[in-house]
This record gives C-alpha cells, sequence and structure tokens, in this order.
C-alpha cells in the first residue's frame, strides 16, 4: 500500500475499494437471493467501518473537513437504506426506498473515490482550486449518478385495492 497511510487511512482504503467493487457487482447482478443478501451485508458493515475510519484520517486540512462530512451523509443514507428491511411488515414501497438509498450511498463512496484521486493528481495549488475541483467533480459525478439510479429504479410496488381483500378472505386466486 502507499507508505504514508496510517492504520486507519490502509483500513479506510482497503474497504473503500472493496465496497466499490462489492457495490458494481450488487448493480450489475439480480437483486435478489442469498448472495445479494451477502454482498449487502458485506457492503453496509465494511461501509460502517470505512465512513467509521474516516474520521481518524485528517490528510488533506488537518481538521474536521468536507470528506468528513460525506462520511456522516454516506452514514444516513446506509442506514436510511437498511431500516425499511428490518420492519416487519415492511412498507408497500421498502424496494424503493432501499434502492435510491443504497445507491445514492455507493454514489457517495465513488464521488468521494474521484475527488481523492483528482486531488492528489491535478496540479492544485491553493484550497480553492481544491474546492473548485471538488465541486466540479461531485456535481459531475451526482449528474451521471442520477441519470443512471433513475433508469434501473425498481418498478413501483403497486397494490390494488381487491387484492389484500382476497387473501384476507381466504379465497384461491
Amino acid at each position: 500500500m502507499i507508505a504514508h497511510l496510517t492504520l486507519a487511512g490502509t483500513i479506510h482504503v482497503v474497504l473503500a475499494l472493496l465496497c466499490s467493487a462489492v457495490g458494481l457487482i450488487q448493480f450489475l447482478r439480480p437483486k435478489r437471493g442469498a448472495g445479494h443478501r451477502a454482498r449487502g451485508y458485506f457492503y453496509v458493515y465494511a461501509m460502517l467501518v470505512s465512513d467509521g475510519t474516516t474520521f481518524l484520517i485528517h490528510k488533506f486540512t488537518g481538521h474536521f473537513n468536507v470528506f468528513h462530512v460525506a462520511a456522516i451523509v454516506n452514514f444516513g443514507c446506509i442506514v436510511l437504506a437498511v431500516v425499511p428491511l428490518l420492519r416487519m411488515p415492511r412498507p408497500s414501497n421498502w424496494r424503493s426506498i432501499h434502492y435510491h438509498f443504497i445507491a445514492w450511498s455507493y454514489v457517495s463512496l465513488l464521488s468521494a473515490a474521484a475527488i481523492n484521486t483528482t486531488l492528489r493528481l491535478a496540479p492544485v495549488t491553493t484550497r480553492e482550486q481544491a474546492g473548485v475541483a471538488a465541486l466540479v467533480v461531485s456535481i459531475a459525478t451526482m449528474a451521471i449518478a442520477y441519470l443512471v439510479i433513475r433508469r434501473h429504479r425498481p418498478p413501483a410496488d403497486v397494490t390494488t385495492p381487491g387484492a389484500g381483500l382476497v387473501e384476507r378472505s381466504g379465497a384461491p386466486s
């Protein structure tokens, strides 16, 4: 790994890279079954640890910065994505809620990676240049992600008013 990384930085980078790969697999594979659940649990737990280690890293500014705020937002997205899965009975729109929040969590991860890479590779010399570069990369990432997320969203969970009555009456369907 990179020689100047601390233990927290190494854990953060390794888990973030693994989550990038697992998130892509989750996006490309069918959304049902034990494999999806196992990869999902890995992603959630690994992202929670990665977000946590973010608070131990102060490389760019030496103090709390925009990456820490992004980790808090990402943590919130993950929690909001998991809550509908844990509720019983699940809300009627649980798939849509889960999909959107976990997708934006993944976008947050990719955006942070793109910003971090840009700031390390681009000839940025001032804080203002870093801020502008981060803003441009973030807006571009979110714009592309918005289109992809919208295109691949799950179908709406629509229940017809009569469907619940048939199920409750015990009549065969």
